[in-house]
């Protein structure tokens, strides 16, 4: 409790509540990237928001600096110095699942069309080892070199202890930086692929069995570029100084280590103070907001949100942003469907390549709108339909003494669009393929060369 002597510190009163604002700014980023499968991001989000309920927690439970008055901590720090030991493996682990992923979206030369079962497996598998195998190891090996149960600060909460030895080192010290130094690597490789492949980045997008867009692969490489940057220094400046606070190193003794005074707390008073590692968590949750939560899908789940609580029987905006999203997308498939039957007044001739080309002679094709004589009228069920009334305001049928006049000996134009398409069990995608490709002798190659002719009427 509060006291004269005792008082709350300001840091006690700003951490929690930025700490709540910060998981629930995450919640909706943390949605969307479930949705789309995108699961070393998830746990990113997932590691941080942990952090942050810690975070919320300890400031409450731990306000002052009245350590006679202090609760022990029993269960809630045992388990909470083990998530924080996982933590400094899962967060850098995470970044080298998601570099690792974009790099293999722009890998022309291996990616294929539908990944096979066995690619499958092992990228899952590379998401378990970093984002969950390894920190549980991490957790279960803490046992090993945790010097005292755990130590507690002011308005910081519980903290890991460690002995000063070199297995200490070998187990917990050397592997978020050895982490962070392969996610650099990706990182690396995912910037030279995009400076690489930048006139092709949308077609690879297009083309790759993901689901991310321009704007989806850009956010999410932003925000772990700017992570990768912050957390290489960070855990820089943790080793070298750990290394330099532990030097020189006693011999490693299980029996010392876990002596008879091990289960003492040491509760630690800070002045106000909170460490530097507890405002990480704190600004995640606003970066993941920042590139996440302000963009086209998290607003149509906010708005589901609202709906769903019933705001939107107080703002009717909630609900006719549906509506015009409804509206919208059946006047586009409607103009579409008009222009469609419209070009159907033009006569066009398909060509089939297999292998050989053939020649073949257009045909000339007879529609009702095509006058037959001086009594001759267009139907009337394709010129008066009700998407075709504006465009015949403006621009009314010839008149029956007009001649229309077909030119035969005017030059082709035509359009022409070329395809290739191979069928394997394994196709990889790559520059070379569009034109001169060879493809293996289990491949089946289909060229198809679509041109377009027109008639001129006069």
């Amino acid at each position: 409790m509060a006291s004269a002597v005792y008082p709350v510190y300001p840091q006690a009163v700003v951490l929690p509540i930025l700490s709540i604002l910060s998981i629930l700014l995450s919640i909706v980023p943390l949605a969307l990237h479930w949705k789309n499968r995108n699961y070393p991001a998830s746990s990113l989000i997932c590691w941080y928001l942990i952090l942050n309920v810690f975070n919320t927690i300890n400031a409450l439970i731990w306000p002052t600096d009245d350590i006679a008055s202090w609760w022990d901590g029993n269960g809630l720090c045992d388990l909470e110095t083990k998530i924080m030991i996982g933590s400094y493996i899962a967060i850098p682990g995470t970044l080298v699942c998601i570099f690792r992923n974009l790099a293999i979206v722009l890998d022309t030369r291996r990616a294929a069309l539908v990944p096979t079962r066995s690619q499958r497996w092992w990228n899952r598998g590379m998401v378990l080892l970093f984002c969950v195998v390894a920190p549980v190891i991490a957790m279960i090996t803490n046992y090993v070199y945790q010097g005292k149960r755990y130590l507690l600060f002011a308005i910081a909460g519980c903290m890991n202890a460690y002995d000063e030895s070199w297995v200490t080192l070998v187990l917990a010290e050397i592997w978020p930086i050895i982490i962070c130094i392969i996610a650099g690597y990706y990182c690396i490789l995912v910037l030279h692929r995009l400076g690489k492949y930048r006139s092709q980045f949308g077609e690879i997008l297009q083309a790759s069995s993901s689901n991310l867009t321009k704007s989806r692969f850009m956010r999410l490489f932003l925000l772990a570029f700017l992570m990768q940057l912050a957390i290489i220094p960070v855990q820089t400046y943790v080793f070298s100084t750990n290394i330099a606070h532990t030097l020189p190193w006693h011999p490693f003794s299980w029996t010392a280590v876990h002596g008879p005074d091990w289960n003492h707390i040491f509760k630690v008073p800070m002045k106000g103070q909170v460490f530097y590692d507890r405002w990480i968590p704190v600004s995640s949750g606003y970066m993941f907001f920042i590139f996440f939560g302000s963009g086209r899908d998290a607003s149509k789940m906010y708005r589901a949100v609202l709906r769903f609580l019933g705001f939107g029987r107080c703002f009717n905006p909630l609900n006719s942003t549906r509506a015009n999203d409804s509206s919208a997308t059946g006047s586009r498939s409607t103009g579409s469907r008009a222009k469609l039957l419209f070009h159907k007044r033009w006569t066009s001739t398909a060509r089939t390549h297999m292998g050989n080309s053939v020649d073949s002679t257009p045909s000339a094709r007879n529609y009702h709108d095509i006058e037959k004589g001086p009594t001759s009228r267009p139907k009337q069920s394709q010129w008066t339909s009700w998407y075709r009334r504006p465009w015949h305001l403006l621009n009314p049928p010839p008149s029956l003494s007009h001649e229309r006049i077909v030119l035969q000996n005017m030059p082709e134009h035509s359009n022409t669009v070329s395809t290739n398409a191979w069928a394997a069990t394994t196709v990889s995608r790559g520059s070379s393929d569009l034109g001169n490709a060879t493809p293996a002798d289990d491949h089946i190659r289909v060229k198809q060369v679509i041109s377009q002719e027109s008639e001129l009427h006069l």
